[in-house]
């Protein structure tokens, strides 16, 4: 079993000698806390910081299409290759335009809408559009639907990157392709070169590139004939191609799509073109080599993937998009050397730099070894002969060996990055060898100067250190050590740590030094990069004020960081042992503590728990301690490594969070209304105690969805387009609707909500309020309905006076007109008599008029039997007329046959609120229009006059705003009024054709 602190402990106390242990057999309460003492002191503050949980950072991909083209999934892949050493944890969202699938524009707009709804509340960290459409659609949309997020775009292919469209929020590859300088190549390895033949397809894609090829190409014009060959279907053009005329090069654009429809991917068409030319193919992409194609200044798709995810990388690090300089591309010369061949072109011509692939080897190339072997060996066996030969002289003999041993020296230096000096003190001369090019930059493996050249290799600010440490072994007659920088050929600065002995003359002198010189750079970057980390860790613990720790189990010390004064207190040291910090735990705590300790082995060695600490001057400190323990290979427990911090804060805001709840809890609960809160997804996750009393159902059947179980199946879908339309928007909203009672009754309630916001403004959720309004609702029928019978008397009154005016009045003066006219031809024709009896006749006629006019606004006959239009386009002639103005009337689609309530309720509105406009706008025009839909009928009354302020028209009884209201409330309709002074006033009124009448309950 593994060994733990308990083991360590129980037996030195319980197998002590006989009389002891006989009288602690019965003091197990001793026992106890001596062993609970001792398993929290090893504990206490004490923990190994478990892997830290990364953070959780977004990227969009955005994709022209989709990665089964070759070129996507490699672009994808070199972006994810970038990004793999991330030290966040990535969540990668891959999307697609498609636009070689879907080019038609309706299509795309609605792959755009639903790219926006669908990250409008998951919006990514940083966006790369790949393609030339994602980076426009971004353009569009980035400042509405994607503010302040990042874009890194690639393959623009012709879009102006540098456009004032485009925002600082954006940076990534300007170009993709350089077909100038592929054409500038092709004409240098093919001189004599008459025709120039471009291939492109017709997709939208192809034809973006295109133009942005020709207007690359357009210098060329005077150098050779340019034709582009872009509206063929891929038959055609392949015979074509087989057809070119003598010098002629093909340059290879993409083809996404041919004349005939048909859709291809490089990998496709690449090989196809290339087997078909009869003249080379030079291309822009590295993704079309390997098919045939000879190459040129080709744009490495896999490396512009890798550019775009490393600026990813830097924006995710807090880099700004303005900061990161864009690239203006990412080319380079490559040729296939098997094209090369075959088209007769020479590789000297080619740039210098430029790859070559397929390169066949060389008679050299291949047998190599085997030629340096044989040569070795023939060199080794001249060797051996000349060993024999100057086996004659003892002293060639020794300088052989000589020889050997110093070959074998240099060998040994170069391969421990190593340099071996001698120097002669009496003339300077100097000489190294080893390995000169990692220390120095020198291509040779040996070295002779003056001992000023080396001198001046040494960094200048080391070159006193070197003095002094050479003038110190001299003087006390002691190596020579020293660790100092040398700055190489190339500019590049190296640490060199370097060890030498003086071998002395006859006469006491230092005749020379022998000495050897080690490459440390490495090692020394990588104690700076420790220095680094540590001071990193440092300022973390310091900043979330946290320590570390370590306790040894076999010496039961413990060794804590410097940050453990700031948080305990700084008269505690920092050393220490388990059993003199167990009293420091609170007494609560040490059970925990004790269990905590006891679980841990070698197949959970973590542990992670909160506990309490008192300190000296008598407060309590909250601690959360994360720690490993490390076990030996037999199971026994070695030592624990840990970190602790200090959570004393964040439990008393815990505390108060609490307190605050509890209080919002005990005040809901007492409200005289029914309470509830909704999350982030929607869903209702509290509800107070009167809404429980009023559905009779437990909070576990409310939260969530639960409560929509309550509502009125009628109501239900109104309700629920309210509320989901309020909460994206985050806006106030109130809805009406029934809600079942405990008792099976339906109740109206007037359910009012508002958007609930953290402190630092970010969104929370909804709270709300409802109440019960049945009664109101009640007596709000009981008001109509005898409203409704008011009007209805009214317009009934208002028949019978028109048809007395019309049928009876009227006549009589009509006839007594006639009479006068038939006395006026009987009688004298005195002219002062006939002149009184005209003005009598004339003016018995215009009061006929105005009692048909009276008449006919008291009850309109053509409402009755020609219908709503017709008599309103009667009333506004008839008022045109007398009132001297024009009124313009129109109708769209409106029904044949209406319902007589709302035909006579719209005449009314539409009378009341042309005598208004006539009488107080102050214009001679007016505009009526009647429009029917589907579901109502709409009537507009418009004027351009004084206007009036909305917020006193119901105030104003001289304008008839509430007649209209309440006329309009018998039909369920609804009145807008709109006007401001000086703009005009504006009346609308809809009337549902399918009304609804609301009861105040439901059966």
């Amino acid at each position: 079993m593994p060994t733990t602190l308990e083991h360590r402990i129980v037996p030195a106390f319980l197998h002590s000698h006989p009389a002891r242990q006989a009288s602690n057999r019965c003091s197990w309460t001793a026992q106890r806390w001596l062993l609970l003492a001792a398993l929290a002191g090893v504990v206490l503050p004490h923990s190994i910081a478990a892997a830290t949980t990364k953070q959780v950072r977004r990227v969009l991909i955005l994709n022209e299409a989709g990665t089964s083209y070759p070129a996507i999934s490699i672009i994808n892949q070199g972006i994810q290759t970038a990004l793999q050493n991330s030290p966040y944890q990535l969540e990668f969202y891959s999307e697609y335009l498609d636009t070689l699938l879907f080019p038609d524009p309706e299509t795309q707009q609605e792959f755009r809408e639903f790219y926006v709804h669908k990250y409008q509340n998951r919006k990514p960290d940083v966006i790369i559009t790949v393609g030339p459409s994602p980076l426009n659609f971004m353009q569009e949309v980035h400042q509405s639907t994607f503010p302040g997020i990042p874009v890194v775009f690639c393959l623009p292919n012709g879009v102006a990157p540098g456009a004032p469209a485009l925002n600082p929020a954006f940076t990534g590859v300007e170009n993709d392709t350089a077909p100038a300088e592929t054409l500038d190549v092709a004409l240098r390895l093919q001189p004599g070169t008459k025709h120039v033949f471009v291939v492109g397809g017709v997709s939208h894609y192809d034809q973006l590139g295109l133009a942005s090829v020709k207007k690359q190409l357009s210098p060329f014009t005077d150098r050779a004939d340019i034709v582009y060959i872009t509206d063929l279907a891929m038959p055609d053009l392949l015979e074509r191609l087989r057809h070119l005329p003598d010098h002629t090069v093909v340059l290879l654009t993409s083809i996404g799509q041919d004349a005939a429809g048909i859709r291809f991917k490089s990998s496709d068409s690449g090989p196809m073109i290339a087997a078909a030319a009869n003249a080379p193919v030079f291309s822009l992409f590295d993704i079309y080599l390997n098919h045939g194609e000879v190459g040129g200044y080709l744009s490495s798709v896999n490396e512009e993937g890798r550019v775009v995810g490393e600026m990813a990388q830097r924006i995710l690090a807090g880099k700004h998009p303005q900061d990161i300089r864009r690239v203006g591309g990412v080319t380079t010369y490559m040729f296939d050397w098997r094209a090369l061949k075959r088209w007769g072109l020479h590789e000297k011509n080619l740039p210098p730099g430029s790859i070559v692939l397929n390169r066949q080897a060389t008679m050299w190339e291949s047998y190599r070894w085997y030629i340096i072997g044989a040569v070795a060996l023939i060199t080794v066996e001249a060797l051996l002969i000349l060993g024999m030969l100057w086996q004659r002289s003892k002293q060639r003999k020794l300088e052989t060996e000589l020889v050997i041993t110093h070959d074998r020296l240099r060998s040994a230096m170069q391969a421990g990055k190593s340099v071996g000096w001698e120097w002669d003190t009496n003339t300077g001369a100097n000489r190294w060898f080893g390995d000169l090019q990692t220390m120095f930059g020198m291509g040779s493996n040996s070295y002779s100067g003056h001992a000023e050249d080396f001198r001046r290799t040494i960094y200048p600010e080391d070159r006193k250190l070197v003095q002094q440490a050479v003038a110190d072994a001299k003087r006390d007659r002691k190596p020579y050590t020293a660790e100092f920088r040398v700055v190489r050929m190339d500019g590049a600065v190296r640490w060199v740590s370097a060890r030498g002995e003086f071998h002395y003359a006859n006469n006491g002198d230092p005749a020379r030094m022998l000495g050897i010189a080690v490459d440390i750079t490495d090692s020394k970057l990588v104690d700076e990069a420790l220095k680094k980390s540590e001071e990193r860790l440092r300022l973390a613990l310091r900043a979330g004020r946290m320590y570390a720790y370590e306790w040894d189990a076999s010496a039961d010390v413990i060794e804590r960081s410097a940050e453990f004064g700031d948080i305990v207190g700084t008269d505690q040291p920092r050393q220490t042992s388990s059993r003199q910090l167990v009293t420091q735990v609170h007494p609560d705590d040490l059970e925990l503590l004790a269990s905590e300790f006891s679980r841990l082995t070698p197949e959970n060695p973590t542990s992670h728990l909160q506990y309490r600490l008192l300190r000296h001057d008598g407060g309590v400190l909250w601690l959360e301690r994360r720690a490993r323990a490390i076990f030996d290979e037999n199971g026994k427990l070695h030592r624990i490594l840990g970190v602790v911090g200090d959570i004393s804060d964040r439990k008393h805001a815990e505390d108060k969070l609490y307190e605050s709840e509890e209080r919002f809890r005990l005040v809901a609960n007492k409200a005289p209304v029914m309470i509830w809160m909704a999350g982030l997804d929607k869903l209702c996750t509290y509800f107070n105690q009167p809404w429980l009393d009023f559905t009779g159902r437990s909070i576990e059947a409310e939260i969530g969805n639960g409560w929509a179980e309550m509502v009125h199946a009628e109501d239900f879908q109104r309700c629920l387009e309210i509320y989901q339309g309020s909460f994206d928007r985050r806006e106030n909203f109130q809805m009406e609707y029934r809600l079942r009672r405990h008792d099976g009754e339906y109740r109206w309630v007037l359910d009012t909500g508002v958007p609930r916001f953290h402190s630092n403004g970010s969104f929370s959720g909804y709270i709300g309020s409802c109440t019960d309004v049945t009664d109101r609702k009640r007596a709000e029928e009981a008001l109509a309905t005898v409203g409704r019978r008011l009007i209805e008397a009214h317009e009934e009154e208002r028949t019978r006076i028109g048809r007395e005016l019309h049928d009876d009045i009227n006549q009589r003066l009509a006839l007594l007109a006639v009479e006068l006219d038939q006395w006026k031809q009987d009688g004298p024709s005195i002219p002062h008599f006939v002149d009184r009896f005209r003005h009598a006749q004339q003016r018995i006629s215009e009061i006929a008029t105005d009692v048909q006019a009276l008449s006919h606004r008291l009850h309109s006959s053509k409402l009755d039997y020609l219908g709503l239009a017709a008599a309103a386009r009667s009333f506004c002639r008839e008022l045109s007329e007398k009132a001297n103005v024009g009124i313009a009337f129109s109708q769209t689609e409106l029904p044949s046959a209406l319902p007589k309530e709302v035909s006579l309720c719209l005449f009314r509105v539409m009378q009341e609120a042309l005598q208004n406009a006539v009488k107080h706008s102050g214009v001679q025009t007016f505009d009526v229009h009647l429009r029917g839909t589907r579901e109502s009928i709409e009537l507009t009354v418009r004027d351009h006059g004084r206007g009036f302020e909305e917020a006193d028209a119901l105030s104003c009884r001289g304008l008839g705003l509430i007649s209209m209201r309440e006329r309009l409330q018998i039909v369920n309709g609804e009145l807008k009024v709109k006007s401001k002074p000086g703009a005009g006033t504006t009346i609308f009124a809809r009337v549902p054709l399918k009304a609804r009448e609301y009861r105040a309950m439901a059966s």
